[in-house]
C-alpha cells in the first residue's frame, strides 16, 4: 500500500478530477473490478457502469467537493468535506458527505467506494 500522503493525494485527485469535469481522469483512480455504492441507487460495479453513472446518471452538473479531512487505516481511507456546485435539473446545492474508500494493494487504485449525504432522511 502506498504512503498515506499518497493515499491522500490520490483521494483529493479524484474529487478534483471530479470537478474538473475529467471523467477519465476520475476513472484512472480506480481498479477494474470497482464497487460504488451510494443512495438511491443500485450498487455500481466496473469501469464501464461507473463511467455510464458519471456520464448519464449523476444529478450533480458541476461544482466543487472542498475535502475537510482524510482518514486513512491500512488499505481503506474515509474523508468527509462539503461539495457545492449546480444540479442537472437546475439549481444550486451545497451538501456534506462522508466517503470511505477500499484500496487494492497491489496497485494502489480504489476498489470499492461507498459514499453519503447530509440530508434530513429520518
Amino acid at each position: 500500500m502506498a504512503e498515506q500522503s499518497s493515499v491522500r493525494a490520490t483521494v483529493q485527485g479524484y474529487y478534483d478530477a471530479l470537478d474538473r469535469d475529467d471523467i477519465d481522469a476520475a476513472l484512472d483512480y480506480f481498479g477494474g473490478e470497482i464497487l460504488y455504492r451510494r443512495p438511491g441507487y443500485p450498487p455500481i460495479t466496473g469501469l464501464d457502469g461507473l463511467r455510464d453513472y458519471y456520464t448519464r446518471g449523476r444529478k450533480l452538473a458541476s461544482g466543487r467537493h472542498v475535502i475537510r479531512e482524510v482518514v486513512i487505516d491500512g488499505t481503506s481511507a474515509a474523508a468527509h468535506g462539503t461539495f457545492e456546485g449546480e444540479l442537472k435539473e437546475g439549481g444550486r446545492t451545497t451538501m456534506g458527505f462522508a466517503a470511505f474508500f477500499r484500496f487494492d494493494n497491489a496497485r494502489d487504485r480504489i476498489v470499492e467506494h461507498t459514499t453519503y449525504f447530509f440530508t434530513p432522511a429520518v
